[in-house]
C-alpha cells in the first residue's frame, strides 16, 4: 500500500510538471538573415508588445524563446526589426511552431 501511494504521488508530480511546461509557447528562433535581429514583438488588440529579446540575435545564432503562457489566439502577428533599421511583420501560429526561422523579409516555421 505504501509503495503504491509513493508511486502515485510521483506520477502525479510528473504529470503536473509536464502539463505546466506544456502550457508555455516555447520555441527556438534561428536568425537566418544577413544582419542581427534587435527586436521581436507580438501584436495584441492592435498594439505591439514589449521587445521579447533582451540582446541581439546575431546572424546564424539561435535564441530560445518562452512566452510563459499559451493563452489567446495561436496566430499572432509578429514583428522583427534588424540592426540595419529594416523590419517586417508576419503572422505566426505559435501553437504549431517548434523553430521559427527569421530571414531578411519573411519567417518560416518548423
Amino acid at each position: 500500500m505504501k509503495k503504491s501511494l509513493i508511486l502515485l504521488a510521483g506520477l502525479s508530480v510528473a504529470l503536473f510538471s509536464t502539463g505546466a511546461q506544456a502550457g508555455h509557447w516555447k520555441f527556438d528562433v534561428v536568425n537566418k538573415s544577413n544582419t542581427a535581429a534587435v527586436e521581436f514583438r507580438t501584436q495584441e488588440n492592435g498594439e505591439w508588445s514589449h521587445n521579447w529579446i533582451e540582446n541581439r540575435i546575431e546572424s546564424g545564432d539561435t535564441f530560445n524563446m518562452d512566452f510563459n503562457h499559451d493563452d489567446g489566439d495561436c496566430s499572432v502577428r509578429t514583428q522583427i526589426q534588424f540592426a540595419d533599421g529594416s523590419s517586417f511583420d508576419a503572422p505566426v501560429d505559435y501553437c504549431k511552431v517548434a523553430t521559427l526561422n527569421v530571414y531578411n523579409d519573411h519567417l518560416t516555421m518548423e
